[in-house]
C-alpha cells in the first residue's frame, strides 16, 4: 500500500471528507485528491500534521509499513513514539521517510542515501556508455582504414598478377619462334628480345592497372594522348566554287584531325612503354608509401 492509499484509507477510517482533510491542513480539497492518487507528495510538515490528526507514527507513511496490529485510531503507543523520534523528514526524491543515519544530503533539499546512490550509479553508468561510444567509434575509424588499406593493397596485388599474362604471351610467343628457326644460332636472337619486350609489357601492363590511383608516370603519358584538336576556321566566298573549297577544306582538315589523334595515342603509347621498365620500382614503391599514408585524417578524401 502506497502513502496515497494510505491517506485515503485514514481518511474515509475518519469518515472525513477531502475537503475537511483539507481544511485540517490547510490546504485544498484537489491537493488532497492528488495525493490519494499518488500525482504528488505532502511535504513532511504536512505528514506530521497528518499522523498527528490521525494519531498514527509518521513511518506508517513510508512504504511498506503497514498499521499494527492494533486499532490506528487508539493513539501512538509509546514504542511508535520511539519510532517517530529518529526520522527526520521524507525524501524529496523517492518520497520515503528518512531517519537519522539515512540522510545524504540535508540542505537545501532532504535526499537519502540510496536516491544518491541511485543518481551515482546512473552517473557512473552513463560515463560508461560513452567510453564504450568512444572506443567503438575509434575502432569503426579503424576498420574503415584498414578496409581502404586492403582495397589498395588488392588493386596492387591483381596489377601485379595481370601484368604477367601480356609478359608470359610475348615471352612464350618469341620462344617459340626461336625454336622454330631453322638455325639453332638464331635461336638467341628471338630470345633475348623476347625477355625484354616481356618486361616491357609486364611494367607497362602493372602500372596502367594502379596508375589512375596515383597517377602514375606511365598512366599519365598513355593518358596524354588522344585528344580532338579544333579545326581552324575557312575564309571561303560565298559561292559554289566558294562552298566546295569549303567542303574540301573540312574534309581535309577533318583527316588531318583524325591522323593527329590516333599519331597522339601512338606516340604516347610508344613514350609510355618504354618509359615502363624505368619508372616501374619508383611508382610501385610511391604507390605503398601512399598506402602507408591512408589514416583517420585523409580516407575520406582517397
Amino acid at each position: 500500500m502506497n502513502y496515497g492509499e494510505k491517506i485515503a484509507r485514514l481518511r474515509k477510517k475518519n469518515r472525513m471528507t477531502q475537503a475537511e482533510l483539507g481544511d485540517e491542513l490547510n490546504v485544498t480539497y484537489q491537493a488532497v485528491s492528488k495525493w490519494e492518487r499518488g500525482e504528488s507528495l505532502p511535504d513532511f510538515e504536512t505528514i506530521s500534521k497528518m499522523a498527528k490528526i490521525f494519531q498514527v507514527p509518521i513511518s506508517y507513511f513510508e512504504d511498506g509499513v503497514e498499521e499494527a496490529s492494533s486499532d490506528l485510531s487508539s493513539g501512538v503507543t509509546l514504542g511508535a513514539q520511539a519510532v517517530q523520534a529518529d526520522i527526520i523528514g521524507m525524501c524529496v526524491q523517492c518520497g520515503k521517510v528518512v531517519r537519522e543515519g539515512e540522510e545524504a544530503i540535508t540542505n537545501p533539499k532532504l535526499i537519502c542515501k540510496a536516491c544518491v546512490e541511485l543518481e551515482r550509479q546512473a552517473e557512473e553508468d552513463r560515463i560508461n556508455a560513452e567510453q564504450r561510444e568512444r572506443e567503438a567509434e575509434v575502432q569503426r575509424r579503424k576498420n574503415r582504414v584498414q578496409d581502404k588499406k586492403g582495397k589498395w593493397k588488392k588493386v596492387r596485388n591483381i596489377a601485379l598478377l595481370v601484368a604477367l599474362i601480356p609478359a608470359v604471351i610475348v615471352f612464350v610467343t618469341f620462344l617459340v619462334m626461336g625454336l622454330q628457326a631453322e638455325n639453332k644460332g638464331d635461336f638467341i636472337s628471338y630470345f633475348a628480345p623476347g625477355c625484354i619486350l616481356a618486361v616491357f609489357a609486364y611494367t607497362f601492363t602493372s602500372q596502367m592497372i594502379w596508375g589512375k590511383r596515383v597517377e602514375g608516370i606511365v598512366y599519365s603519358i598513355c593518358t596524354g594522348g588522344g585528344h580532338i584538336m579544333n579545326l581552324p576556321g575557312v575564309i571561303f566566298s560565298f559561292s559554289p566554287d566558294g562552298l566546295i573549297f569549303l567542303l574540301i577544306a573540312k574534309v581535309v582538315l577533318f583527316f588531318i584531325a583524325i591522323v593527329v589523334f590516333l599519331g597522339s595515342i601512338i606516340i604516347c603509347l610508344f613514350l609510355a612503354i618504354v618509359a615502363s621498365p624505368f619508372t616501374f620500382i619508383p611508382s610501385l614503391l610511391f604507390y605503398s608509401a601512399k598506402i602507408a599514408k591512408i589514416n583517420e585524417k585523409n580516407i575520406d578524401y582517397i
